[in-house]
């Protein structure tokens, strides 16, 4: 029995629902063919039809480096009448060498040109996804971030094989007090911010995908998953947030980064670790950069703040800037910046979310 089989059962059966007769879909990388193959595995032990979809890495950069961007970043009518037909898709995604990305950007984006029209037709089609996160702990990450693996893996696998239902309930008990009113975050390190809710409709990660994420075009679940998050009003806050936990960025470290606001923009910021990093992309970015975009609470009591996933800790607390039109807010720019605070206190109108990085509702 392989590990990963407890995964497997959680996601196709709990996140995508997935039952005798269904038709799956699981692309995987070279590294992530063990987690793949478990399931394969557990959707035939349910009846259902898997089908693997698999990308070599070696050739996906030969074709990179050798082949013009018209070659490149295509997807076929039979893959599309695949999607169409299947009610399931499980995401296995790589590359392992990330690094790769960073340094061959424009060559990249030119071989994954086909993404939005994917999300696109998913949403269209009603495809319920998973996005299995434990294959982006790679060797090439672990060493870039200076992150031990096995800690790493061990953690994500131990975050994404609980039971999906706690986090839904921890959702549905704040999500009331998301919607509207006066958001208050404070911390001992500086922290004094205050937003305002704008009536919007909280988003839950809760590694479940069901009618209302359907209808709502979030159908491709991130797992492990832990969060609550909604888009504030962009033209209100103000104060200072110290961020208490770097980014990872380009396959570096951006910390100690302080943000202060005025009428929900960016008046000026700070950063320690690779702030000439960190200057360089907000710098180039063009729109909306500058206004506040989110406001989350991580749900998930597995996850480990110290990897890649400090945001669904449970008790974190997360503060964006920068586009957030597609998750339901009114910024418009290809830049996005989220820091991370792990003992923050967050009220909504007085009543206590979070107090020093501890749930309490």
């Amino acid at each position: 029995m392989s590990h990963f089989d407890t995964l497997a059962k959680n996601v196709l059966s709990t996140t995508l629902g997935i039952q005798t007769g269904d038709d799956l879909i699981v692309e995987t990388w070279d590294h992530g063919l063990p987690i793949a193959s478990a399931f394969v595995h557990q959707a035939r032990g349910l009846g259902a039809h898997p089908m693997l979809l698999f990308e070599h890495e070696e050739t996906f950069w030969k074709s990179a480096a050798m082949l013009t961007e018209d070659r490149l970043g295509r997807v076929g009518e039979h893959e599309w009448a695949a999607i169409e037909k299947s009610k399931g898709y499980v995401f296995i995604p790589g590359p392992a060498n990330f690094l790769k990305i960073w340094k061959n950007f424009a060559k990249f984006r030119a071989s994954t040109a086909y993404n939005e029209e994917w999300y696109e037709r998913a949403k269209r089609y009603r495809l319920k996804g998973a996005r299995i996160a434990l294959a982006y702990a790679t060797r090439e990450r672990a060493k870039a971030y200076k992150i031990p693996l096995a800690a790493w893996q061990k953690m994500l696998l131990a975050a994404s094989s609980i039971d999906y239902s706690t986090l839904k309930a921890k959702a549905e008990k704040i999500t009331p007090l998301l919607r509207s009113g006066q958001v208050k975050i404070t911390a001992s390190n500086g922290t004094d911010l205050t937003l305002q809710l704008a009536g919007r409709e909280p988003y839950s990660e809760d590694c479940i995908v069901d009618a209302n994420d359907l209808d709502h075009g979030r159908n491709v679940a991130n797992v492990p998953g832990g969060s609550l998050s909604t888009c504030p009003d962009e033209t209100k806050g103000d104060g200072t947030v110290v961020f208490d936990r770097p980014a990872a960025y380009m396959g570096k470290w951006v910390g100690g980064v302080k943000f202060n606001f005025k009428e929900g923009t960016l008046t000026d910021y700070q950063a320690r670790l690779n702030a000439a990093l960190f200057k360089s992309s907000f710098e180039k970015a063009t729109g909306d950069k500058s206004k506040v975009a989110l406001v989350g609470v991580g749900l998930n009591p597995k996850v480990k703040t110290g990897f890649l996933q400090d945001s669904i800790a449970e008790g974190a607390v997360t503060v964006a800037i920068g586009g957030n039109d597609d998750v339901g807010g009114n910024n418009k720019t290809d830049y996005y910046y989220a820091g991370v605070i792990t003992k923050a206190t967050l009220s909504v109108d007085g009543n206590v979310v979070v107090k020093n990085g501890k749930l309490v509702v």
